[in-house]
């Protein structure tokens, strides 16, 4: 945990050196570098790349390790909804690249860490406290528990731009694309109509239509499975009837941002742009799919909510700076970081037992 807390602190400092531009190198007449951003960059791909054991990473290990040939992998006869683009970038890696799975960890993290925090600098208002919240609310940690799900959101930054630019033919080519390393990242393609500003008809309607799922869970669910399965994904019925419910605390740290969207509407509706539109979209979509984890299937719903949590991470900064004068946001800004950060002592207790990592003088070694 003390590694952990000790990377949070270092990477404020860099996320706040980039947002005032104070280590800017001009590179030739047109180009720049931002030293900070990319600092922080390689100190977060280091840390989620050199891991050896953390959730889910052993289990991806193996099947690397496992992972056969790209003809072994066209020979398989891959099904659409199984995964196949990850299935064949993990055996193009092992056969193409190198078969030693620490590089493997090593180059997903860098570029799910670049996307993600490329794309929270390009749309916050406040990328020191994006940078907390992108660590408070799980998303850093969670790029090492998830390789397939964090690939297929890292290439959804890439497609949101399009998105806000109408460029909807790019926008569904990449939605596909992650699709094919993450099924569930099919759920992009709604994301079009959630252009439109929050907390009209279409906001009520999606509230409407989670509340009648919640109370019909079991049935609606059931339906959901075996349409699932008559189109060729299989979920397990148990996974999702008979496991735990969502943490309500966590469920608390997700309303934050749509309730405070809902409760000054008004007042945010005057510099509502279609971007900040989305992105308030965005977080109420997250929170509402992590209430359907109040039911059951913590897990399941929890990553799916994380879809969106990009939305959430960017626009509660915006909001606090348009709902209240500057010093008023500013205070609430550290009164939320505060906040945010109790919640993530709480979250990463077993952190420390679950992580460990190998040193960068045995992933040099790894590479030559």
């Amino acid at each position: 945990m003390t590694k952990l807390l000790l990377l949070v602190c270092v990477s404020l400092l860099l996320a706040y050196l980039s947002q005032h531009r104070l280590l800017v190198m001009k590179i030739g007449a047109r180009h720049e570098l931002d030293a900070a951003l990319a600092g922080l960059i390689v100190m977060l791909s280091l840390f989620c790349g050199l891991r050896t054991s953390y959730n889910d990473t052993w289990t991806y290990i193996q099947e690397f390790q496992n992972a056969g040939t790209t003809a072994e992998f066209w020979a398989s006869g891959p099904h659409l909804l199984g995964n196949p683009g990850y299935c064949w970038f993990e055996s193009a890696f092992h056969q193409w690249v190198s078969p030693n799975f620490h590089v493997f960890l090593m180059a997903t993290s860098v570029f799910t860490v670049t996307c993600f925090v490329r794309f929270i600098r390009r749309y916050t208002a406040d990328f020191t406290f994006s940078i907390l919240m992108f660590f408070t609310i799980g998303l850093y940690t969670f790029n090492m528990a998830a390789i397939k799900q964090c690939i297929a959101m890292a290439i959804l930054t890439l497609a949101i731009p399009r998105l806000l630019k109408r460029k909807y033919l790019s926008f569904y080519l990449l939605v596909f694309l992650a699709m094919l390393f993450h099924t569930y990242a099919l759920l992009f393609v709604i994301l079009p109509v959630f252009t439109r500003r929050p907390w009209k008809a279409l906001t009520y309607l999606t509230i409407l239509a989670v509340a009648v799922i919640l109370f019909t869970f079991e049935s609606t669910i059931t339906n959901f499975l075996e349409l699932a399965e008559n189109i060729g994904k299989n979920i397990s019925a148990k996974e999702v009837l008979e496991t735990e419910s969502i943490n309500v605390l966590r469920l608390a740290v997700y309303a934050v941002p749509p309730l405070c969207s809902f409760a000054f509407r008004k007042r945010l509706a005057v510099s509502l742009h279609t971007e900040q539109s989305l992105m308030i979209n965005m977080s109420v979509l997250s929170f509402l799919i992590m209430c359907l984890g109040l039911a059951s299937a913590a897990n399941l719903f929890g990553r799916t909510a994380i879809y969106f949590e990009l939305g959430t991470i960017v626009i509660l900064p915006w909001m606090l700076r348009q709902i209240f004068n500057k010093r008023s946001a500013l205070a609430l800004t550290l009164l939320a970081s505060v906040c945010y950060m109790a919640f993530y002592m709480v979250d990463i207790t077993g952190f420390q037992a679950e992580y460990h990592a190998i040193s960068l003088g045995e992933l040099f070694r790894a590479f030559f």
